[in-house]
């Protein structure tokens, strides 16, 4: 830099601790250390004074031989330029970014922003020259960037650094701009200019340019710190965020409150509720300082004083302060967001609000604001990412949303599939979810589908645009993705692909009628909402761990001695630290409810019991429909305990039974069929003492499922997406694997995470992951271990291992280290209890405790940490006295702590679990060192290949001797290997023709010099050779006669000269013939004569392949040849290829002789190319000799015949090797294969490449499979387009009977892959470009037919279960459980009569009056009735049980959802109703109301009825001989209604229990509260009552809620009751139950809901209310997720259909 004086900070480097001391001292404090050679700072840090030096540096040196120790520039602006220089010397900058937090920080901690906002146009340029001029002087070619430090206060400027490579910053540059800037460096590599290579944006302009932007984006890290104890939250220069967003708008605003929420979905914006002003916090950063900036902001800080803190730019201070001070205008419509004026609203947006933050702020909902918004008509507009500011056309896919727009870039005509991604990257979710959203997106665009990502990761594939039709880089909220969604209208959206993230959404978008593609959210919802799902295991009698929510202290530590300690507690809300923890008992448990959780009714914990000592296993599974048609299971090394991400996995499991592994298969299948699952899904199960529990089970794709994918062989996602799609696949079920073992490593960070406890727990803290292959898990696992960085060790080990109970575990593998010749140190107690077993063991202690003793303990006590700053130790193995699972939480730091944390600064490799050490040590014994590269083992291809033995083709001409010009054996066996073919049968019509010995030698002599395959001759039977062939007959390929008109001289018509050979040739060889039509049945007729087998070559018509096909019925020893020719073409495509050209022997059939082929293809014993080559200009000359050139193009053409699903890849085997060896008695080719690649697809050129002949008749035509190798006599013959092997190298096969007898068949060819068993052939006239959408045409029908798998028995795995209980039909015990409507295991088009539960057995022809009438149970079984009645109607599946049936549907009184949800119920069950009309029936004659029900009953099956008078129903009832239903009976009971409110709760909340119900309104009058309330009794709820003094609660009703024990509270308004309310129950003021209007209207109006006293309500309250109502709900509530009415109206229809069933006796 000096040369072209430039200046570089001041800078020393260091190889010792005291060379970094004199440089400190040169230098002054502060200075900045740093680790040579290390990405992302590892190993750094700022030190300001002599002792914070030492420990930075000792710690560095652990980690590389150098340091560097800089002057401190901290404060200064540090500014990026990315630069790309080509080796013409063209050198541009890209672009300029800049960070907001000033250098101290580094850049991958930082906020940064492109392009740069607070340089002047003097600054800019100065340091875009100083950058080429480096640049250029470096001699970069490539790509590089150079980071600066400028002084805020003057020009002055340092060069901290050129990285000459792609770094962090080059993905976020190129996501920025546009401009991929790892393609270019890659051209620019290879010495193209710049100026060549195109802009990737425009498609038209150069890529020697520089960016202009006409937007700004922000990039943000993510920190996930508080999943580590005792870690620093201080940032500074050594990086320790897990990811990192990237955010896009028109301003520094929209974008910087678009990337705070894209980093934490939970984070609303730029909130300064999150964190209170501090001045410390802002002056020593931490990972949430920007918080701290918002609440100080709002705290009234000047921004003096926050630059002075901070050193943050004034310029962005002053933006930030621009989004407060709107804020503060937003809060002035605090109590009346109706008054806020629109200019208000749109100003919001374009701050980058988002409707959330807008609706917290003014006190109203999500959905208020947005529908607010859309009538104001204040929508976002689509903009493309433009690299040259508008200045050319851009035609790109990249997009992102704004509000600072006037009109959308481009249009939305297109149909698309919309993809949601994986957003940022935090512990937990990282590049597993990305890899999945990629390889959909890829199969969506193979399917034909146009694609729309949605993702806003700068690090991840599926945000490169060329990966979909349509990038949206934009956050995955409900807001934005809603979005999108209506501007393009697609087809659907995909959000089982991306992780937790569209997951947490799926629900929001479907209830605002998004079409969800896959599985239906409203299974999801019932996979994670713990009460539905464990319910749903009960149900099908799957076992689970115990567990409870629970929201008091008392309860918990009462639960937690019911099932015994240890237990897991999961809070829902954390205050600091890990959100999950392991309580071993009511001290832990104590400890950890009092420091980390609020425990309320609103923040309850779910404690479950943790299963000790259990194996854990992961189960990914793919199903359709809820048949399940994959499975990969997974199993953890470590004991259960231990979050399974950070878990070691072994795939395919090695350690699982068979008859555990069937239950494990029972267990999926049940489940994916409760569950209804299209799509991914992933269970997790703990296996002990033979019994197996689910723990959990997420409705997506899991992090393994590329690690299966990858190790199995079978492409999940690919296979998810098909059926997500509606395509049919055949299942894959449980997957072996190819051979090799997959091991799944966790890499950790703690390097880098300063004080971080390394343990393993429930919470998952593992930053990446690494999986490599192996023979054995053995093998595997010590690859996965030495990938993370872990080292094996030479000589010294320290063990120090806790309880007695892992002592005695680890003894046998002591042993093993000690016989492996290592030397030993353990801590004292470990020391000795493995030296009273024999192992010689050195004891060191522990160097922690500050005691006053002698000075000689004080030397001796140092020396565990001597030992460890001296690098004497290669390995630690430290395990922790406590079990697997618990974090500790007290500040007492341990001596197991203090010695993994040394291990880890100082580079140790360290293992803290006994499984793994087990597993370790037993790999170096078995192996010993690194393992070595195995390359069928270790290395991957993008191709599907498959080895297919060398196959032979019997039907080949050479053309040598006599036409060279055609072919010649050099070429004609080249084209031969380069189709997979390594043995020919050459025929004998050369020039002269071969029908003597002396033209016979002539032809062996030309072709064992020219051949490069191995060889066999043919003779042919000419008129007067007869008697001189038997002679040399054993040194041919065989006799072929031609018996109709070809391309030769040799035809004979004479049968008497057949008759000849036939008597004369000997026996045991093969006799050939060419013949057509008539003449195949007269050869047969001469061949059964002589009692001969024949060959019959080139069938090519039905009429023969059917005469064939009776001769072999009837026992004539016929075999028969097709060419692809006569398989791949008909006469219809001689159009295409000409007439002259199309001319061969025989002629191309009609369609219907080619189908014929196909429909015999079991009487088709061979496959040959009949390789008759010609040159163009013969075949297009005036008379064409007949023939096509075909040994290059047969396999490729039979291979897309295999992937089209009309052969198999054994049927090639057995046509082109097997039946070829036995009918011509052909020797084995010893080290012969062939390698294919079944999924390249290509399109055939107008030639082959290596025959002479120059054209083909297949031009043009797309194909898929392709000979990639083949090895030939144990050398490479042919490899990718290139023959290496000389003229001359094939052999006469002939000459090796004599030296070989020939052995059976080979079986080892069976190993070929398996490929979906061979379907019908049906040749459509139009080829399908794109796959049928789930959304066009036929709806669910349209998949209605697929995979009819026979009724699944499923065994209940749960152990539990008594042995005598009998099962039916689906596996569930008739004693307990309720038979469920199987879609899968009943026909499509009615369901049979099934039995009904014994529970509910009472009920069967019952008069349904009150709710008194049912217990718990008939009621829980009742619900489970609905819902599934209600998931069958959803998928629109016949119900037709109550076929024949008849319903009265008899109201006295008016009513719309009661009598119209009953007249569904009954219809949608197959029954029909008879309305009864009180106006038009004889109750106008006076008839009474007993009479009208006991007439109506002679007609139907069952009555339904509602009457003003309360009892009027009950008195009715006891006159009808047939059932009654209580529709209603004035202001007495409804019991209908109360069931189904009940239902509804429990549908959306998951559970009834522990809720506190509100009721609002006229509770005088209502009796749908009235039969609530007595219904509710029978759980444990707390009732509320809000309501006018004179319309309270009946006396009766309060005494009898009162004496089941149910706390009821009265209260005078909504917002008073509503916080800790969970249902809220509002009720209309009924006008028609009052004597006066004047009573009427002193209650009306009382209590009206809207949305500004909702903002007061849980996130997961639910609002009900019977309908109708008059004004208590006003209308903006309705589209707020939690008014649930609507949804409630709706399951009375369900509620209704049960009853109806149960009442009838049908289900």
């Amino acid at each position: 830099m000096e040369e072209i004086n430039e200046h570089v900070a001041p800078s020393e480097a260091a190889l010792s601790l005291d060379q970094a001391l004199a440089a400190a001292e040169k230098l002054g404090y502060p200075v900045l250390v740093r680790t040579a050679f290390a990405l992302g700072g590892l190993g750094s840090g700022f030190a300001n004074n002599k002792e914070e030096l030492t420990t930075l540096v000792t710690q560095a040196f652990a980690h590389s031989s150098q340091v560097l120790i800089d002057k401190s520039l901290k404060g200064w602006k540090e500014i990026e330029y990315e630069v790309v220089r080509d080796v013409y010397d063209n050198c541009i900058t890209v672009c300029n970014m800049e960070n907001v937090d000033p250098l101290g920080i580094h850049t991958g901690e930082s906020i940064v922003v492109a392009p740069s906002q607070t340089l002047n146009d003097k600054e800019y340029n100065m340091l875009r020259s100083t950058a080429i001029k480096v640049i250029r002087h470096l001699g970069v070619v490539g790509e590089c960037n150079i980071q600066y430090a400028l002084s805020p206060e003057s020009e002055q400027y340092y060069i901290i650094e050129v990285n000459a490579r792609l770094s962090r910053s080059s993905a976020l540059a190129s996501k920025a701009t546009g401009y991929p800037l790892a393609y270019v460096a890659a051209k620019l590599a290879l010495g193209i200019p710049l100026p060549v290579l195109r802009n990737s944006v425009t498609n038209s302009t150069t890529a020697n340019f520089e960016p202009s932007l006409d937007y700004c984006v922000v990039k943000v890290p993510r920190w996930d710190l508080s999943k580590f104890l005792r870690v620093s939250t201080k940032i500074g220069s050594c990086m320790k965020s897990v990811g990192e967003v990237m955010s896009i708008g028109r301003c520094f605003e929209e974008a910087f409150q678009k990337a705070l929420r894209m980093v934490d979905e939970n984070c609303v914006g730029f909130d300064h509720t999150l964190k209170p002003p501090s001045d410390e916090e802002l002056e020593t950063p931490t990972d949430k300082r920007i918080f701290v900036l918002a609440a100080s902001l709002k705290a009234g800080y000047t921004i003096e004083r926050l630059y002075e803190l901070t050193k943050i730019d004034r310029w962005f201070l002053h933006k930030m302060k621009n989004i407060i001070d709107h804020l503060s205008v937003l809060e002035s419509y605090k109590q009346n967001e109706s008054n806020m004026p629109i200019e208000v609203l749109k100003k919001a947006k374009q701050l980058g609000f988002s409707d959330r933050q807008i609706a917290l702020v003014v006190h109203s909902t999500e959905l208020a604001v947005r529908k607010k918004r859309q009538e104001w008509n204040i929508l976002p507009v689509v903009k493309q990412v433009d690299t040259v500011a508008a200045e050319w056309p851009a035609q790109t896919n990249y997009l992102y949303l704004t509000y600072n727009g006037t009109e959308h870039d481009l249009e939305f005509d297109d149909v698309h599939v919309m993809v949601i991604g994986s957003g940022v990257y935090r512990i937990g979710s990282s590049v597993e979810f990305d890899w999945c959203a990629v390889r959909c997106i890829q199969e969506l665009r193979k399917m034909g589908f146009k694609t729309v990502m949605v993702n806003y990761n700068p690090e991840t594939v599926s945000t490169d645009y060329d990966m979909c039709d349509r990038l949206y880089f934009d956050e995955i909220s409900f807001e934005v993705v809603m979005d999108i969604y209506e501007l393009e209208n697609p087809e659907g959206v995909i959000l089982s692909m991306g992780g937790q993230l569209p997951n947490n959404i799926a629900m929001s978008l479907h209830r605002q009628q998004c079409v969800i593609l896959g599985t239906s959210p409203e299974y999801i919802d019932n996979a994670e909402n713990r009460f539905k799902f464990s319910r749903m295991l009960d149900t099908i009698g799957i076992s689970q761990p115990q567990w409870k929510e629970l929201s008091d202290r008392e309860s918990v530590k009462q639960f937690c001695n019911n099932v015994g300690y240890p237990c897991v507690v999961r809070p829902s809300y954390v205050l600091s630290g890990a959100a999950m923890n392991v309580a071993y008992s009511d001290t832990d448990l104590q400890k950890f409810l009092s420091s980390a959780v609020a425990l309320s009714k609103e923040h309850p914990v779910v404690i479950s019991k943790f299963i000790q000592e259990a194996k854990e296993i992961d189960v990914d599974a793919v199903a359709c429909d809820g048949v399940v048609i994959a499975i990969a299971v997974s199993e953890h090394v470590e004991n259960a305990g231990v979050h399974s991400g950070d878990a070691t996995l072994v795939t395919p499991a090695q350690d699982i039974n068979q008859r555990t592994m069937e239950r494990i298969k029972a267990i999926v299948h049940a489940i994916g069929q409760e569950l209804q699952v299209t799509g991914p899904f992933n269970l997790q199960l703990i296996a002990k003492d033979d019994q197996l529990k689910v723990i959990e089970c997420n409705l997506r794709v899991s992090r393994s499922f590329p690690f299966v994918s990858k190790s199995l062989g079978v492409d999940m996602v690919a296979l998810s997406t098909q059926v997500i799609m509606g395509e049919e696949v055949e299942p894959v079920g449980l997957m072996k694997g190819t051979g090799v073992v997959g091991v799944k490593v966790p890499q950790f960070s703690f390097s880098r995470l300063a004080g971080a406890d390394v343990v393993l727990g429930v919470e998952m803290t593992s930053t990446g992951e690494v999986a490599c292959f192996g023979e054995n898990r053995y093998e595997a696992y010590l690859k996965a271990m030495l990938s993370t960085g872990f080292k094996i060790p030479k000589e010294n080990i320290l063990l120090s291992i806790g309880s007695y109970k892992n002592k005695s575990e680890l003894l046998s593998t002591v042993q093993t280290l000690e016989s492996l010749g290592y030397n030993l140190y353990a801590s004292l107690g470990t020391a000795d209890f493995y030296s009273e077993h024999g192992i010689k063991v050195k004891a060191v202690d522990w160097p922690f405790e500050d005691t006053d003793n002698d000075s000689p303990f004080k030397e001796k006590q140092r020396s565990i940490i001597d030992y460890l700053e001296e690098n004497h130790f290669d390995m630690v193995i430290n395990l922790s006295m406590r079990n697997s699972g618990g974090r500790r939480l007290s500040s007492f730091v341990t001596k197991g702590y203090r010695t993994r944390r040394l291990a880890i600064d100082y580079s140790v490799p360290l293992i803290i679990d006994i499984k793994c050490t087990k597993m370790f040590v037993e790999a170096l014994r078995r192996i010993g060192g690194a393992p070595p590269v195995k390359t069928h083992v270790d290395c991957l291809t993008s191709q599907k290949l498959i080895r297919l033995p060398g196959l032979i083709d019997v039907h080949v001409h050479l053309r040598e001797p006599g036409d060279t010009h055609k072919e010649d054996f050099s070429s004609g066996t080249a084209a031969a290997l380069a189709g997979g073919v390594t043995m020919v049968c050459a025929m004998p019509n050369t020039k002269p023709a071969l029908v003597d010995q002396n033209t016979f030698t002539l032809a062996m002599k030309l072709a064992e010099a020219g051949a490069r395959c191995d060889f066999a001759v043919f003779v042919g039977a000419s008129s007067d050779n007869a008697s001189a062939l038997p002679e040399f007959a054993s040194m041919t390929a065989g006799l072929k006669m031609y018996l109709n008109d070809t391309f030769s001289s040799l035809k004979m018509e004479n049968v008497s000269l057949w008759m000849e050979h036939f008597e004369k040739w000997p026996k045991h060889l093969p006799i050939v013939a060419h013949a057509e039509k008539q003449t195949v049945a007269a050869i047969l007729m001469v061949a059964q004569l002589y009692q001969r087998p024949i060959h019959i070559c080139h069938v090519a018509r039905k009429e023969e392949i059917q005469i064939i096909k009776a001769a072999k019925q009837k026992g004539v020893q016929v075999t028969c040849e097709v060419a692809p020719h006569h398989l791949f073409l008909c006469q219809e495509d001689l159009d295409r290829i000409g007439h002259s050209r199309g001319q061969v022997r025989p002629m191309l059939g009609t369609r219907e002789d080619m189908e014929a082929l196909w429909e015999n293809l079991d009487t088709i014993d061979c496959f040959a190319t009949d390789h008759a080559p010609h040159t163009v200009e013969e075949k297009t000359g005036e008379r064409p000799p007949p023939g096509y050139p075909g040994l290059e193009t047969m396999l490729p053409l039979l291979l897309t015949a295999v992937s089209e699903g009309r052969l198999t890849v054994e049927d090639i085997v057995k046509r082109l090797y097997e039946n070829p060896r036995k009918i011509f008695s052909l020797p084995v080719q010893q080290e012969t294969y062939i390698e294919v690649d079944l999924e390249h697809e290509w399109t055939f050129p107008s030639c082959m490449q290596f025959t002479k002949s120059k054209w083909t008749p297949f031009e043009g035509m797309k194909v898929k499979g392709k000979v990639r190798r083949v090895i030939l006599r144990g050398e490479v013959a042919y490899i990718d387009g290139q023959v290496l092997v000389p003229p001359g190298y094939g052999e006469d096969v002939k000459k090796w009977n004599s030296r070989i007898s020939v052995p059976p068949l080979p079986p080892q060819h069976k190993e070929v892959i398996k490929t979906p068993e061979r379907r019908p052939v049906v040749h459509s006239e139009v080829i399908r470009s794109r796959a049928p959408s789930p959304r066009r045409g036929g709806g669910a029908a349209a998949g209605e037919g697929r995979f009819h798998l026979p009724p699944r028995i499923h065994r209940s795995s749960d152990p539990g279960l008594p042995q005598d209980v009998t099962y039916f039909q689906d596996g569930h015990p008739l004693s307990t459980q309720i038979t469920r409507l199987s879609p899968q295991s009943v026909p499509l088009q009615s369901v049979p009569h099934l039995q009904t539960s014994p529970l509910l057995h009472p009920l069967i022809g019952q008069h349904i009056l009150s709710v008194k009438q049912f217990s718990k149970e008939q009621m829980s079984h009742l619900f489970n009735i609905a819902h599934n009645f209600r998931m069958m109607v959803q998928k629109e599946r016949s119900l037709d049980i109550l076929k024949g049936k008849v319903m009265a549907s008899m109201f006295f009184e008016v009513s719309t959802r009661t009598s119209s949800s009953f007249t569904a119920a009954m219809q949608r069950l197959g029954g029909s109703v008879i309305h009864f009309s009180e106006s038009t029936s004889s109750v106008q004659k006076g008839e009474s109301l007993a009479d009208s029900v006991q007439t109506m009953s002679s007609y139907v099956d069952v009555v339904v009825l509602r009457h003003p008078e309360p009892g009027a129903v009950e008195v009715a009832a006891r006159h009808c001989r047939k059932p009654v239903i209580n529709a209603g009976d004035g202001v007495g009971e409804h019991p209908t209604q109360a069931l189904l409110d009940v239902f509804t709760i429990r549908e959306e909340l998951g559970t009834v229990n522990g809720m506190t119900i509100t009721m609002v309104g006229d509770l005088k009058h209502g009796r749908t509260v009235h039969s609530l309330a007595c219904l509710l009794t029978q759980y444990r709820v707390n009732l509320r009552y809000v309501t006018p003094k004179n319309l309270r609660m009946p006396p009766g009703i309060i005494h009898f809620v009162a004496s089941k024990g149910i706390k009821q509270e009265e209260f005078d308004s909504i917002e008073e009751a509503l916080p800790d309310t969970d249902v809220l129950y509002m009720t209309r003021i009924q006008k028609e139950r009052f004597a006066s209007e004047g009573e009427y209207n002193s209650c009306f109006g009382q209590f009206i809901l809207t949305p500004h006293i909702m903002t007061v309500a849980k996130q997961k309250m639910v609002v009900m209310h019977p309908l109708p109502r008059v004004n208590e709900i006003s209308v903006e509530v309705d589209c707020d997720p939690r008014a649930a009415y609507f949804r409630q109206a709706e399951n009375g229809m369900f509620i209704r259909m049960a009853l109806l069933a149960t009442v009838l006796a049908r289900y």
